[in-house]
Order: C-alpha cells, then structure tokens, then sequence
C-alpha cells in the first residue's frame, strides 16, 4: 500500500526480492499520488503487480492487495500474505524464517517478526499488547533491544507494518467481505483485526528471529506533524476496537482501568488537543455499524471452531 513513499517502496520491493523464500506473487496498491514515479517504479520491478486508485487508507488498501493476490491465484492460492508498509525494509530470511515458525500450526491466523528502526538497536515493535486500559501498545517500542524481546511467543495483536495472514482464515476473519474494517481507514485497523482473530479461537504469533526495519511514519515525538484527520481517525478507531472486541466479562474486569484511562485522555484532549473532539462525534456515528459488527462476530465465536 502506497501513498508517495517512492524511496521507501524501492526499498521495500527490493529487499523482497533478495528474500532467501522467493514470494509466489508481489502486488503493490498504489494511490496514485504520481503516475510517473510509479511507473519508473512498474519498469525496475517487471515481476511486480501495481494496481491503484483513490486513496482507501491503510485498510481499503491492505484489503484490495489482498484480493488481487488471491483473485490472480485462483485454484491455487498461497498459503500466507505478508502484507508490508512501504517504508519496511526486511532481512534477507525474514519471510522464510516466519513462515518456518507458524506454516505447521493451523491456530495461528496472524504472524508478525522483530521490528527495529532504521538504526537497528531501537525497537519499532515486538508484537502488540492490550493493557487492562485496552489502548494497544507496541511491545518494547523507542526502547533499546536489549534482548527482553528474543522468546517467540503469541501476543494479542501484530502490527500491519509487516504482517503475516494464514490465507485460510481469511474469509473467517473478514466481515461483509472486509478483512480489514474500512471505516477505520487509517491506524488500529491491525489491532482490531489481532482482537477479533483471537475472540475467533486464533492465535496471533511473535517471532524474533525474523527481523524488518520499519521507518514508521507517526512516532510519539512528532504526533503534532500527523494530519489532524489522521489523527481523529486514530482516536475514534480506539473505540471503534473496543465495542466490536470487548467480552463483557472483560470489560467488567478491566472496568476501572479503561475508565480511569478515558478520563485522562478526555482531560489531555481538551486542554492540549482540542482538535481530536470531533473524534467524539465521529465515534458516536459509527457505533451502530460497530454494534452490528460485534454480534456478527460473537455469533461467529459461538458457532465456528479453529481448524486442528
């Protein structure tokens, strides 16, 4: 999925081509912020699909990549997609050594690697995290790795940066043909996705030892230089996740937390960012859409059962 990162899709195309597991098919959706540097780009990588249109967010994206790529296999269709950010940059085994973790255990729907920054001693992501307050965090994120982060383990959800999709869970994890929620467009569209594939009965898996580095356009430092629609995409998509996923139990247990929390995150948004309040409203229209997601997907965790 690309959005004028020119540089970094060069990149990205160009260490899944020295992928020690050669990929079966390759496909890039493209917005269309510049035919002719994607075209340059067409004329460097014959072997890749680029497909493109308006721009869908992350999610309408990530889920036209995916059809493309299954509609192109048809009879025969890969057993993963990875799907990847343009501004990741794998290591040459990244996509063998995943894979080699995850292929032979049919519960995990969901795989992701070790993510550092460009300077590969800081960590980008080690897997994602639900606190008791439910707001999502990326294991060990601006942080040193220092080896805390070396055990493959599950994790609650892997960030899309670069993350790896059983093929054969995916009509059980889309809803009314979406694997990825559109009306999120942009950021928690991955974590929404971990959360119900673990209400589902999957598992969402962590493997160190298949490593990217990721640019990652939106760090805690520079908030401020996102688009405040971005922004308020983020904020509402928080609570989007929240209905959708949320067991009441949970949420009953968790109750103080996730209060205490919106509390303080109501108070910072009034005083510090007050841009974010149309987020409120814009939470609010979508929550019908939101209610009838989560029956669909807790009638499918009452009905349907992992494979193996």
């Amino acid at each position: 999925m690309n959005h004028g990162s020119f540089e970094d899709l060069e990149r990205c195309l160009a260490s899944i081509a020295r992928q020690s597991l050669a990929p079966q098919d390759v496909s890039v959706w493209d917005t269309g912020e510049d035919a002719a540097a994607i075209a340059r780009l067409a004329q460097r990588h014959p072997a890749v699909h680029f497909d493109g249109g308006t721009n869908e967010g992350y999610a309408g994206g990530a889920n036209r990549v995916v059809r493309a790529l299954r509609a192109r296999a048809g009879d025969a269709p890969p057993d993963f997609v990875l799907l990847l950010n343009p501004d990741v940059v794998l290591d040459g085994d990244f996509a063998e050594t995943l894979l080699a973790a995850v292929a032979s255990d049919p519960a995990v729907a969901l795989a992701t690697g070790k993510l550092l920054r460009p300077d590969r001693r800081t960590l980008d992501s080690a897997g994602i995290v639900f606190p008791r307050h439910r707001r999502p965090r990326d294991r060990g994120s601006e942080t040193l790795d220092d080896g805390r982060f070396d055990l493959a383990e599950d994790v609650d959800a892997a960030s899309g940066a670069a993350l790896l999709i059983r093929t054969d869970a995916i009509d059980r994890l889309a809803i009314d043909g979406e694997l990825f929620d559109e009306s999120f467009f942009a950021y928690h569209e991955d974590t929404d996705l971990g959360w119900r594939a673990r209400r589902l009965g999957y598992r969402v898996r962590y493997v160190p030892a298949a490593v990217a580095v990721h640019g990652r356009g939106w760090k805690r430092a520079e908030r401020d230089r996102v688009p405040v629609e971005i922004r308020r995409h983020s904020f509402k998509n928080h609570y989007l996740q929240l209905v959708k996923n949320e067991r009441p139990r949970d949420f009953l247990r968790n109750a103080p937390s996730i209060l205490g929390w919106e509390v303080l995150r109501f108070g910072f948004t009034v005083l510090r960012d007050p841009k974010l309040l149309p987020a409120y409203v814009a939470a609010a229209r979508a929550l019908p859409a939101a209610l009838r997601k989560r029956r669909v997907i807790t009638a499918r965790a009452c009905e349907e059962r992992v494979p193996g």
